[in-house]
């Protein structure tokens, strides 16, 4: 894997350790919502919406990851044999 690819890699990682941190907030948030005597189903919706799209950036950035480390090695050889 070439310095660069090694950089996105570690942003990709430290980006979604971020998303991560953020997704168990609003796990959090939904709970503390849902043990309130009258929850708030417009906030509810809201922060499961929210909840929903740090997932599905999640998965995207998960598959950007095994993108590149799918495609180091093959990176390498090319470098190498120019």
């Amino acid at each position: 894997m070439t310095a660069t690819s090694r950089v996105r890699a570690f942003s990709l990682k430290l980006r979604m350790a971020v998303l991560k941190e953020r997704r168990a907030e609003l796990k959090q948030r939904i709970l503390t919502e849902l043990k309130r005597p009258a929850p708030c189903a417009q906030t509810l919706r809201m922060l499961k919406r929210r909840k929903l799209s740090l997932k599905d950036e999640l998965a995207r950035h998960e598959g950007l990851l095994r993108t590149l480390d799918a495609m180091g090695p093959q990176r390498e050889q090319r470098l190498e044999s120019a």
